[in-house]
């Protein structure tokens, strides 16, 4: 293969690694509470609210699991990947916003619903996290 482009094993057990592992494992969890409980009858993308929070979750899961992939093979593209965690970082707080919105209407306080919200807020500091470790960390360094 050329060079620069090769299997990494460590990615897996660095930081960044596993911090795409848990954005991308509760952005599984998230996707199966949203989507199992079809709240007011309609599908996890009817209501406008849970629709933005289900469709961006979606779509963030998709690109979480390529950067994965990108960076198991060593395959980086740092400026890009910190424009993604700063959009994504700031997408997510909109989500959250429209999430508690939607919570606050319905006075929905079930378990489930806590639960994404949690989910929720844990992303959007991980991509917090990634954005700050992106410009001041290798893989395997803490960003303080």
């Amino acid at each position: 293969m050329g060079e620069g482009f090769h299997f990494h094993p460590d990615y897996i057990s660095s930081n960044r690694g596993i911090t795409k592992i848990v954005q991308i494992v509760l952005g599984l969890v998230v996707c199966s509470v949203l989507c199992s409980n079809w709240y007011g009858g309609s599908s996890c993308f009817g209501e406008g609210r849970l629709g933005y929070v289900s469709g961006l979750n979606f779509i963030i899961v998709v690109v979480n699991i390529v950067i994965f992939l990108f960076g198991l093979f060593s395959i980086r593209f740092h400026k890009t990947e910190q424009l993604y965690n700063l959009i994504a970082a700031l997408l997510f707080l909109i989500a959250i916003v429209l999430l508690l919105w939607f919570m606050i209407q319905y006075s929905n306080w079930g378990i489930w619903m806590i639960i994404v919200v949690v989910c929720i807020i844990i992303i959007f500091i991980l991509f917090q996290w990634d954005f700050k470790g992106n410009r001041t960390m290798q893989d395997g360094h803490l960003p303080i």
